[in-house]
């Protein structure tokens, strides 16, 4: 008798959670754009459903100790990962002002599959969501409001599921929420997953503190690759405030007796927080080809089709800010 009651009482909790999702039984155009975005199994179109219609819910476990210590042993980033980017890198995402189609980025996207970006618009639409991993903390960092949807039908699907927690902005709102989040100390990382069709689909500015994204890396999931970059210290410039080494959300900064910056490659994953925050201006990025390379949406945009390499240039410096884009 309880194996009939739980076969009658799944598809009825499906299509309780179908209506107040959709508002209805229709599908959303939203819906029915996502699900005919490629050619992936039904299984994983759900999850993506489910994931871009309640990203909180879908995150929810996440943040469970029990179910951690259950998943250590399985879990993988090969299917769910982020990109470490300078806030340079993040601002020129939604300024880019030209379609992009770039499906072979595994030396940029060290990972076997969800590499590719694919933005069909001459602008990219761009959404705000509430941060899903603060909305699993009381005590989390606010404002919640800084992950950022990037594309279609990605934003429209936000929107339409997530009125509560998403709506669409102009790409200065974009701009300004990355730059308030460097200010603040937080990182930016693009995020891609097989759920979501094996694309890029949103950057999130975080706090190491709440993103768990940056706690199943820390638990030893390589599940973010590292930005191309890493900052050079100019001693003579340096005041030995130490800004930097209490800022950095990877704790790759030390100091050696006379007070200068001492760095762990190993550490640092080139987010460029150093950099922007250095009262003195002592520190700057330069390209770490050995590590990774960047995500630049502009060389990718500007690249002969099946090519990318690393750019030539050797300093990388942050002095394009997200204000400076807004121009």
């Amino acid at each position: 008798m309880n194996a009939w009651w739980l076969l009658l009482a799944l598809p009825a909790a499906a299509a309780v959670c179908w209506v107040k999702l959709e508002r209805g039984w229709r599908p959303r155009q939203s819906t029915l754009d996502f699900w005919r975005l490629s050619p992936q199994p039904w299984f994983k179109k759900v999850e993506g459903y489910v994931y871009g219609a309640a990203s909180s819910s879908y995150l929810k476990p996440a943040g469970w100790r029990w179910f951690t210590r259950m998943w250590a042993r399985s879990e993988s980033a090969a299917g769910y990962h982020g990109k470490v980017l300078t806030g340079a890198d993040a601002s020129r995402i939604v300024s880019l002002r030209q379609p992009l189609l770039a499906t072979d980025l595994e030396h940029v996207i060290p990972y076997p599959r969800a590499r590719s970006i694919i933005l069909q618009e001459p602008e990219p639409s761009l959404a705000v969501l509430e941060c899903p991993c603060r909305a699993q903390k009381a005590d989390a960092c606010q404002p919640r409001d800084v992950c950022l949807v990037v594309g279609e039908p990605f934003v429209s699907f936000a929107v339409d599921h997530q009125p509560d927690k998403a709506r669409r902005i102009s790409r200065s709102e974009a701009l300004a929420i990355i730059e308030a989040e460097e200010r603040r100390g937080h990182i930016h990382t693009a995020w891609f997953k097989d759920a979501m069709h094996d694309r890029f689909y949103a950057i999130c500015n975080c706090c190491s503190c709440c993103c768990l994204g940056m706690e199943s890396y820390r638990r030893g999931v390589p599940r973010l690759a590292h930005s191309g970059y890493r900052p050079l210290f100019d001693a003579d410039t340096c005041t030995t405030c130490g800004v930097c080494r209490s800022l950095c959300p990877f704790a790759a900064l030390e100091q050696d007796q006379s007070g200068m910056p001492v760095l762990s490659d190993e550490r640092c994953m080139g987010c460029g927080l150093c950099v922007s925050h250095c009262p003195t201006g002592a520190v700057v990025l330069v390209l770490a080809p050995e590590r990774g390379i960047p995500l630049d949406v502009e060389r990718l945009a500007a690249r002969p089709a099946g090519s990318y390499s690393s750019p030539v240039s050797e300093a990388a410096g942050t002095s394009s800010s997200a204000s400076e884009l807004m121009q």
